[in-house]
């Protein structure tokens, strides 16, 4: 899998941007390097570019509303926030998080034409951006606890909301004074919630903000001190892959298809394609047509042998239940006349031609129509074919005849003509 670029603008224009290289899991590859995009360029080949921008360019709220369709909710909550906000809502983008366990949606803020500097930046080389998330969200997100990070001359505060502010590090205690007086505003009934503060500061803040830590200590119910040496970014970076926050490519600046970009590459092997289904389906549609015609040819041959077998049905809609019921009125035996049927016939000529024990007597063939039938048998003489005749009509009620006896080396061959009595 491809490793990720963070990619971190500073809210100074003039600044150079920072980026740092990290895997799937967030483990950093490398150092943090700084410079302009076309040094970003130079290292960003085969690598996702995940681009931070400033939390204090970016609005952080929530909004309660029951609209659950993503691309409505973003259409419906700028007019929902518009007495909120200072600016015109057609000047801003609005980008929505998760739905958190309150049921409240969170929002992120921005001026287009700050969006716009973004991504103007990052399109003139061409990166392959999934991304954009402010930094302040990107420092993490940890239950009933508020983050400040000191670096580079600026003290970021992100509440446990999500609300982020901002402010040069001499104005720190300015800012650490409005969180504290924003938490113990509570009702009268009501003890205020309890204060955990984690502060990330970079060393070179460490001995400037140490007052400030003395004077949180006895009013925080918890306080730790993380320092990161190598500034924000790494830790960034590693939440950045993890848990970003509000993704602001949504609504208009959502990622189109990219393929456009690809189709010059894939046009011949896509024509190639498309010829050889066309092909197939060609040959599929040859080999059905052919049995087609061969289904045909057989269903005529069934019913001109059924017309045959069966004269007296005039219309054939199914052979095989034609067939199959032929069948059952032939084998049926009726009380009245023991022998009648097909089955019940050929039962008696099987009877009495083994009965023929020691002499090598044969059929050699059987028509049987409208209730006929006629044999053809081998015997050894002409006393064994009359046995034969004899026998079946004896024991059968049928009435056997005789047709033609023929001499045939040392045999006799027969021809017996079988009927129902009185026939």
């Amino acid at each position: 899998m491809a490793d990720f670029l963070v990619l971190r603008f500073s809210d100074l224009p003039t600044e150079p941007v920072e980026w740092i290289s990290v895997d799937q899991f967030g483990a950093q590859q490398g150092s943090i390097e700084h410079g302009d995009m076309q040094a970003v360029a130079a290292v960003a080949q085969g690598k996702r570019i995940i681009a931070l921008v400033p939390g204090i360019d970016v609005l952080r709220t929530s909004v309660d509303m029951p609209i659950r369709n993503h691309a409505k909710l973003l259409q419906a909550i700028p007019f929902a926030m518009e007495d909120q906000l200072a600016g015109s809502i057609e000047e801003l983008h609005f980008a929505v998080g998760k739905r958190n366990d309150n049921d409240r949606i969170p929002v992120a803020v921005v001026q287009h034409r700050k969006m716009e500097v973004w991504l103007e930046q990052i399109q003139t080389v061409e990166l392959d951006l999934i991304g954009i998330y402010t930094d302040a969200d990107a420092l993490g997100d940890m239950p009933n606890t508020t983050i400040l990070l000191v670096e580079a001359q600026r003290a970021t505060l992100r509440h446990s909301a999500g609300q982020v502010a901002s402010t040069d590090v001499g104005s720190i205690n300015t800012l650490i004074d409005v969180w504290l007086g924003s938490h113990l505003r509570t009702d009268e009934d009501e003890l205020p919630p309890p204060i955990n503060l984690l502060i990330y500061v970079t060393p070179e803040y460490e001995t400037t903000l140490q007052p400030v830590i003395d004077r949180l200590r006895s009013r925080v119910e918890t306080l730790d001190i993380k320092t990161l040496p190598d500034g924000g970014l790494p830790r960034m970076a590693a939440q950045s892959i993890a848990a970003p926050g509000i993704n602001l490519l949504q609504g208009t600046y959502a990622p189109r298809s990219t393929l456009g970009v690809y189709w010059p590459f894939w046009r011949v092997a896509a024509a190639l394609l498309i010829g050889l289904s066309i092909t197939v389906l060609g040959s599929k549609i040859l080999e059905i047509s052919s049995l087609n015609r061969q289904v045909a040819g057989l269903d005529q041959s069934i019913e001109q042998a059924m017309h045959y077998v069966f004269p007296e049905v005039r219309e054939i809609r199914d052979a095989r239940a034609l067939f199959e019921s032929k069948l059952r009125s032939l084998g049926r035996v009726d009380p009245a006349a023991a022998g009648s049927g097909f089955l019940g016939t050929l039962d008696h000529v099987a009877g009495a031609v083994s009965k023929q024990s020691g002499k090598a007597a044969a059929i050699e063939s059987i028509n049987y129509r409208s209730g006929i039938m006629e044999l053809r048998i081998v015997a050894p003489d002409v006393d064994s074919l009359d046995k034969i005749r004899e026998s079946i009509s004896k024991d059968s009620g049928l009435q056997a005849e005789i047709q033609s006896a023929n001499p045939d080396g040392d045999k006799v061959r027969g021809r017996l003509q079988i009927k129902p009595a009185g026939a």
